[in-house]
């Protein structure tokens, strides 16, 4: 189903009733990576996905999509579907998205799931990194995208999941260059939220992250977690794409989190 939000029309469904869980996806994702999960929760919530601006069936906002901006896509959406408070579950940039709602609407929070994210802002040399895709993908966008979902996988087992990989990179493929590089710009810019991710209370929190993860600093990772005594801390044996590298497990894990906090 869509919507218009603002000039541009968003899509979401819904499935399930009870408590509300909202999933965000990740860069170069859509709502379909989320479709394993849904079926093993709807049965006890209200489950809605959406795919953020400029990702699968959503269009593109302009040249740069902050993670405020999608954030508030996802209270606008919360406020057509008649939601006061719901859990959020955020992959990847999905996180970053979640962790900026956490900044703007912490009322509307019943939890916060970061799986394979983190609160950290973009380092120099991870800036650096973006603006070197920005121009990969004005040159040859479906290259990039080619190149980096093989990437966000642990090494051994890029061959593992090489149909998966595919499907990936043909749904990403659907994406416009320009939307691509709105949301690199977009978690470029994007704020350090580390602080509010350990300090803030009010709902429980969980931090699922891949020990073979190859985008993520392990030793910032632990040393955060360390401090976070509030957050539930998971670590899985895979890499960045947890759905895939660790299927069993993760949704089994999300489950007992929603059951053990009564969400």
């Amino acid at each position: 189903m869509k919507y218009n939000y603002k000039t541009t029309d968003i899509y979401y469904k819904s499935r399930g009733e009870g408590k509300a869980v909202i999933l965000v996806h990740g860069f170069l994702e859509n709502h379909k990576m989320w479709d394993g999960l849904i079926e093993q929760i709807k049965e006890n919530h209200q489950v809605v996905v959406l795919d953020l601006l400029g990702h699968g069936k959503s269009d593109g906002l302009c040249d740069i999509h902050t993670m405020e901006q999608q954030a508030r896509v996802i209270n606008d959406l919360m406020e057509r579907l008649g939601i006061l408070q719901a859990t959020l579950i955020g992959h990847s940039m999905g996180g970053y998205v979640s962790l900026a709602f956490a900044e703007l609407f912490p009322e509307k929070l019943s939890g916060l799931v970061l799986l394979n994210s983190h609160p950290f802002a973009d380092n120099e040399e991870k800036k650096k990194a973006r603006e070197r895709a920005i121009k990969t993908v004005q040159k040859n966008y479906l290259a990039y995208i080619k190149a980096a979902i093989p990437s966000f996988f642990a090494p051994d087992n890029r061959t593992k999941y090489k149909k998966e990989i595919e499907k990936l990179i043909e749904e990403a493929a659907t994406m416009k260059p320009e939307n691509i590089i709105a949301a690199l710009r977009g978690m470029m810019l994007r704020k350090d939220r580390s602080e509010l991710f350990c300090k803030q209370s009010g709902y429980p929190k969980m931090w699922i992250i891949g020990k073979k993860d190859p985008l993520i600093d392990p030793d910032k990772i632990l040393e955060l977690a360390h401090r976070c005594k509030a957050v539930d801390y998971i670590e899985l044996s895979e890499g960045h794409m947890s759905y895939v590298e660790n299927a069993k497990e993760m949704p089994e894990i999300i489950k007992k989190f929603l059951k053990h906090n009564n969400l």
